[in-house]
């Protein structure tokens, strides 16, 4: 059992080529507000949702080289959360403190996925602001049109919370005790008709996907976002032309909408409906029948 306790997903990283390229989708469409990073790095766009989960959009190193996508867990400590880690064997690869007093620690799982592990933001004044394209100074500097939140009041979709995160496994024992035993999430019911995919939850109801594959597919990478009213996200991505659209219908009562966004990443969004449970029961590895 895990030594540290998760409260929910603290952030998603996408790997993007530009923020002219992309940011739109993730500011004008889905709503998220634009917040200042609290990274030095200029490439990092921190936005952010109502409930405070945030996706953070990465400009790529060099043109034609996208970044890779991460997750980061929320932890109550991440000094407890490291020396869990290391005493399960796990290599802490670098961890530090950011502007606004957060802590994060990262490390690789056993399939070579990036993971973080993060406390909340705004832990102590920061004197950060940003511009709509999440351009980030320090308030001293006094760059016009800088502050501290900018969000689009008139966004078609309103982005509620982070559903799920899915990520790429290529053996699904090894992957389950890591986050099952190490990382200590609880293995549930998966509510879709396949034998490759793993349903774990977190504390808050949020979860994380383990998606079977061969080698390993960078598709299967991807945010999983419940939306105030999926009829009208789907009417708003249509005039995307986005790639790879399509929905669905889940088991457990809630419909999602899948599509790319422009620079190729996976992007969920799903339905608020309540949830049905009680006919669907897991094994201690994910795999799932009816009742």
């Amino acid at each position: 059992m895990a030594g540290f306790t998760i409260t929910g997903f603290n952030h998603i990283a996408y790997p993007i080529s530009t923020r002219q390229h992309s940011l739109p989708l993730y500011r004008d469409i889905l709503g998220l507000a634009v917040i200042p990073s609290m990274v030095d790095g200029p490439a990092v766009i921190w936005t952010q949702m109502d409930s405070g989960t945030m996706v953070h959009p990465i400009e790529a190193p060099e043109p034609g080289k996208l970044g890779t996508f991460h997750l980061a867990f929320g932890v109550e400590s991440v000094p407890e959360a490291m020396a869990s880690l290391e005493a399960s064997g796990i290599k802490i690869n670098s961890h530090g403190e950011r502007h606004d007093g957060q802590e994060f620690a990262f490390v690789f799982d056993p399939d070579g996925n990036r993971l973080e592990f993060a406390s909340v933001n705004d832990r102590k004044v920061h004197g950060r602001v940003c511009d709509e394209w999440g351009i980030t100074s320090w308030a001293k500097d006094g760059v016009e049109g800088h502050s501290g939140r900018h969000q689009t009041s008139d966004a078609p979709i309103r982005v509620l919370s982070t559903e799920h995160a899915g990520v790429p496994i290529t053996d699904r024992k090894r992957s389950v005790t890591f986050y099952r035993d190490v990382v200590g999430l609880k293995i549930i019911p998966e509510m879709v008709e396949s034998d490759s995919i793993t349903w774990l939850a977190l504390p808050d109801g949020s979860m994380l996907h383990l998606v079977e594959t061969e080698q390993g597919d960078a598709h299967t990478y991807h945010g999983g976002f419940v939306v105030e009213d999926l009829d009208v996200a789907i009417d708003a991505v249509k005039q995307l032309d986005a790639e790879n659209t399509r929905v669905g219908d889940r088991l457990d009562g809630r419909r999602a909408l899948h599509f790319d966004d422009a620079d190729g990443n996976h992007v969920e969004l799903v339905s608020n409906d309540p949830l049905k449970s009680g006919h669907r029961v897991a094994d201690e590895w994910g795999y799932t029948t009816d009742v």
